[in-house]
């Protein structure tokens, strides 16, 4: 089962910037196919939203590269399907381990963006002297295989690590972890922060952080 989401990994990283078919690489997407596939569309749905909305506010405009949602995504539903977690309170260590998926995923981005920047030279000496009308093709080719290779080197390393993370957190706190009481419902509030941020109000953002610091200060004098 890991080895298909290297595999659904490897597709669905090309169409955040290699092959735009508008809103494929998204988590409702991907959690949506992935829960077809294994047979856990429920809890594969809520993982999906879940990242959806943690990460509403970030857009990606010009050179800005947003988090990779597809490989949390992935990770998190991966982690779950490969240790069989079917409870919330478990099923919340695949979700931390996505959340550096994210930004590693990202940073990844970045640095291929960067090396195919030299691709950009060989473009321009051939359209001054188109000699070889093979070389775009070629240019284009060679950009997405190593696109593919490193989107499943990273997954591979990145999920396998976190996995390795997650074992031996299964084994040392699973039982205090299944212990707690936690729902889909206080997950997705806490989530839903980064659509209240995407509104882009001042007062909004002072009215959470107020809330925040209320809410600690009620849980340290023991209100509830």
């Amino acid at each position: 089962m890991v080895r298909h989401g290297w595999f659904f990994f490897a597709l669905f990283s090309q169409f955040r910037f290699s092959i735009s078919l508008g809103l494929v690489e998204r988590p409702l997407v991907i959690g949506l196919l992935w829960g077809l596939f294994v047979g856990q569309l429920e809890t594969s749905l809520f993982v999906a939203i879940f990242y959806e909305l943690l990460w509403l506010d970030f857009i990606p405009v010009g050179t800005f590269i947003p988090p990779n949602m597809t490989a949390a995504c992935l990770t998190a539903l991966v982690i779950s399907n490969y240790f069989g977690l079917d409870s919330l309170p478990l099923i919340a260590l695949p979700l931390l381990c996505g959340l550096p998926m994210a930004w590693l995923g990202a940073k990844l981005e970045r640095v291929m963006r960067d090396r195919l920047n030299r691709s950009y030279g060989g473009v321009l000496q051939w359209v001054r002297k188109p000699l070889d009308v093979n070389v775009p093709g070629r240019l284009l080719m060679g950009s997405l295989a190593s696109k593919v290779l490193a989107n499943w080197l990273f997954f591979f390393v990145g999920a396998g690590c976190l996995a390795l993370l997650t074992r031996f957190a299964l084994a040392h706190y699973g039982p205090f972890l299944a212990s707690l009481k936690l729902s889909w419902s206080n997950l997705l509030i806490a989530a839903s922060v980064g659509g209240l941020l995407a509104l882009r109000l001042r007062s909004l953002y002072l009215s959470i952080a107020a809330g925040a610091v209320a809410l600690g200060i009620l849980r340290i004098i023991g209100v509830f």
